[in-house]
């Protein structure tokens, strides 16, 4: 089986969760035997070199590749005669779909060469604005996202409660909905960190993500000052901001007191982030609304206590006083219980992350959701929309 992914993000380029998860899962399909091509929509070059391999080369849309997965890359104006030309050359079984501002060029694709479409719902516009209490724009941008839902050959939703807001919003979709959540690879790093005793003198708490209303940050900042009053030795590390941020930029706009015992990072490249997951203590993910959470799997990989808001993945991911510890979203107050219960209970953050460490590696490794995933794939090469692909 052939899969061609599209997309605006892929490592290296990553705006947030949703390139780290396309990144992991094209990765882990290629290496359980799937035939697997990503189109980056408006990303330019990010850098890897030109293919050398007979599958790869030749002349047609600009190509590379690298750790086994080609990579097509085309300007938004181009993308339909690209992604047109891909599907005439490589013949892919199924088009799978990360962001809903590239439904027009998906269902373009679609409606020309009968391949079938699997969209990924990373987020919902509409629950963004409703739960994340987001922009405006996002009830202007949910028209497109509904009509890609409903028309979706599969829809796969990343937790159970992200189905079930699928479902109340576009209720045509409910029978061709389907949970399969992201999954994480390990690595050296990450197993030496699940094993290592975190005895430093001062405890860091790390945050990292978009600094965004929903994803709490600010509830964040009103509760390290409480936490402060407790546990007078704890740094927190709030590492991210927004793409190609400074720490210096992010301290400005964002620093309340006790800056002394704030670090603001900006934005960081994956090995730099691996090392704050290495040198944490506690991660704490406090948002109002939360489709997965990636983050989450990245603590856990790493052995660390985690205390998260009780939404969305956060709340299905983790199970409360075994593997975390979840607080109301929106309460700084409780936020701050629950990182001060972590503070100064260093045998409460051993047994946590130990535990989550444990069931990270057994029921989200990626080998398990690229099973899920090829299943969705199956399922929708049998949908009435779609028709038989020309022969190879």
């Amino acid at each position: 089986m052939r899969v061609l992914h599209l997309t605006t993000e892929f490592p290296p380029l990553i705006y947030g969760g949703m390139g780290t998860a396309v990144g992991g899962l094209v990765a882990a399909s290629a290496a359980d035997g799937l035939g697997v091509a990503v189109l980056l929509v408006g990303g330019g070059s990010i850098g890897y070199e030109p293919a050398s391999d007979d599958a790869a080369a030749g002349p047609g849309p600009t190509r590379v590749r690298a750790g086994g997965v080609t990579r097509f890359e085309a300007s938004h104006s181009d993308a339909l005669q690209v992604g047109l030309e891909i599907v005439r050359r490589w013949r892919p079984d199924v088009i799978h779909l990360h962001t809903f501002w590239l439904w027009p060029l998906a269902r373009d694709l679609r409606s020309r060469t009968g391949v079938p479409l699997v969209y990924t719902v990373h987020s919902l516009d509409r629950a963004e604005y409703d739960v994340g209490h987001g922009p405006p724009e996002c009830m202007a941008q949910w028209d497109v996202q509904s009509d890609l839902i409903a028309s979706s050959d599969r829809v796969i939703a990343l937790t159970r409660s992200e189905r079930e807001l699928i479902g109340e919003y576009c209720p045509a979709a409910r029978g061709r909905v389907r949970v399969v959540g992201n999954g994480i690879a390990d690595t050296a790093g990450a197993r030496a960190a699940a094993g290592r005793k975190r005895i430093g003198l001062h405890p860091i708490v790390l945050f990292t993500g978009r600094f965004v209303e929903r994803k709490g940050i600010g509830d964040l900042l009103d509760a390290i000052p409480i936490v402060l009053r407790d546990v007078d030795d704890a740094r927190f590390v709030l590492a991210g901001g927004h793409r190609g941020s400074t720490g210096d930029e992010m301290a400005r706009y964002w620093a309340p007191g006790h800056v002394d015992r704030i670090q603001f990072t900006g934005w960081l490249s994956a090995e730099e982030m691996s090392a704050w997951y290495r040198a944490a203590d506690v991660l704490v993910v406090p948002s109002w609304y939360e489709p997965f959470g990636m983050v989450v799997l990245e603590g856990m990989l790493h052995g660390l206590a985690i205390a998260a808001a009780k939404v969305g993945g956060p709340a299905e991911i983790l199970e409360e006083g075994r593997t975390g510890l979840l607080f109301p979203a929106r309460d700084p107050i409780a936020l701050a219980s629950s990182l001060v219960r972590l503070l100064t209970n260093p045998e409460l953050r051993r047994e946590l992350g130990s535990a989550a460490a444990a069931e990270v590696r057994e029921t989200w490794a990626y080998a398990r959701v690229v099973r899920r995933v090829r299943s969705v794939y199956e399922e929708a090469l049998t949908s009435p929309a779609a028709r038989p692909a020309a022969p190879r």
